[in-house]
């Protein structure tokens, strides 16, 4: 990707995750980006295709991590698979910390916009995880639990920290960005996990 346009998408991220989308138009990304109004036109077809080009560049470096993650572990138990999984989207998470508060936004508005990502990147995002659970319980590694429900509730615990980062800091008092923040929550979210997932101890 040409310069002109990582500059135009990294204006449009910074001044969404300020403003929100309906909050910024065209023109002010062209004037932090430093470019001419018309590029974002000839470049993206509006505001619009700059969104929609950040989400799909957001998304596919995510699943290509992703692919690479499940050949290199194809081999493991599945609890370390999955450990491996979480790990990863929380990284990704927080190195990318505006534009999935940006996504999640998006997201809940219901618009065509949201139904097209839900339908291209939410379901595989669910898959990283509930795939990993379904091999294990195929191959007797885990209990046999409701995957679906299992993967929501795993959703939950990894997005929220990033939706509402605000909230996090002032009325719980963490840092959602730390290093530290990120070791508690893989903890937290891996218990609940092996508490739904591995047998019980006879």
């Amino acid at each position: 990707m040409d310069q002109t346009k990582l500059r135009i998408l990294s204006a449009a991220a910074k001044l969404f995750d300020i403003h929100g989308y309906h909050g910024t138009s065209v023109r002010q990304i062209a004037e932090e980006a430093r470019v001419n109004v018309a590029l974002i036109s000839y470049h993206f077809r509006g505001k619009q295709g700059v969104l929609e080009t950040l989400i799909a560049s957001y998304f596919e470096t995510l699943f290509r991590q992703l692919d690479i993650r499940e050949k290199e572990d194809s081999g493991l138990p599945a609890m370390e698979r999955l450990e491996r999984v979480i790990r990863l989207y929380l990284s990704f998470q927080r190195e990318h910390a505006p534009i999935t508060r940006l996504i999640q936004r998006e997201l809940s508005v219901e618009s065509m916009l949201a139904r097209e990502v839900m339908t291209l990147y939410l379901s595989r995002w669910k898959h990283g995880i509930a795939n990993v659970i379904e091999e294990g319980i195929a191959a007797g590694e885990f209990r046999v639990v409701p995957v679906d429900r299992i993967a929501l509730a795993t959703a939950s615990q990894l997005i929220y920290p990033f939706l509402q980062p605000q909230s996090v800091r002032e009325v719980y008092y963490l840092e959602p960005a730390s290093e530290e923040f990120a070791d508690w929550l893989l903890v937290s979210v891996m218990r609940y996990l092996e508490a739904w997932l591995l047998p019980a101890r006879g």
